[in-house]
């Protein structure tokens, strides 16, 4: 496996899986709605359809992460795998967010139900296509590098120092929210959601760099990069 070929082929393979089968669950949920759009069972209810997508690409670097030790025993390298990962979640993207975003086509304009899909892209107020696919694409890429970070500074430096990182933002977020002025992410959020999905994207380039450093020189087993700090 000296060519990038071969582990962008069972990055691909990974992901393809899990990506069909969001695809199935999320024309289950939109045939569902909309039939309920159909009986009028629906006139003041918002349905939200992103959801199974969000949540897979937040999780995807933790399921497809077995793919490192193959790619490795198969004469890879792990800059081949991260790329590999990057470029394979990259197009599954991209084709979530054309698949979504077709369905909401469907919905609003050619099945005639009374169903509401809830779109992130309504809290832009523009009635630009592009606004919504940027949404949904900012979204789904910062989900994914939320993830990548997470998997691979728990794989580098181990699951204590992990937990012990994630309960210091989980306090400093906590005392944010509770005697912060949170009237400004409010604002932000909701008055300026294009802004804040553009801070997003800002966020998963810095994370996804950020991923990358640190398996460039990443151990082969999680958690040994501290061991081997302490012998160099």
């Amino acid at each position: 496996m000296n060519t990038f070929i071969g582990p962008f082929r069972l990055m691909m393979r990974e992901m393809r899986l899990t990506f069909y089968i969001n695809v199935a669950i999320t024309f289950v949920l939109f045939v569902f709605f909309n039939f309920l759009g159909f009986i009028d069972a629906a006139e003041s209810v918002s349905f939200i359809l992103f959801g199974p997508f969000f949540i897979v690409f937040l999780i995807y670097p933790f399921i497809n992460f077995k793919g490192y030790n193959y790619i490795l025993s198969l004469g890879g390298t792990r800059k081949q795998f991260v790329l590999a990962m990057y470029l394979s979640a990259l197009i599954f993207s991209v084709a979530s967010v054309a698949l979504l975003n077709f369905l909401y086509y469907l919905s609003t304009n050619i099945v005639g139900s009374t169903a509401n899909l809830f779109h992130l892209g309504g809290l832009v107020n523009s009635s630009n296509w592009l606004v919504y696919l940027w949404v949904d694409f900012s979204w789904i890429l910062f989900l994914f590098s939320l993830g990548m970070i997470a998997k691979t500074f728990w794989f580098n430096y181990g699951t204590v120092l992990s937990l012990s990182v994630a309960t210091l933002f989980l306090i400093i977020s906590m005392v944010i929210v509770v005697f912060g002025n949170k009237s400004w992410l409010i604002e932000v959020i909701f008055m300026n959601h294009l802004q804040f999905v553009t801070i997003l994207f800002g966020l998963a380039i810095v994370f996804l760099l950020s991923s990358y450093l640190l398996m460039k020189k990443a151990p082969l087993e999680k958690g040994s990069r501290l061991n081997l700090s302490k012998k160099n």
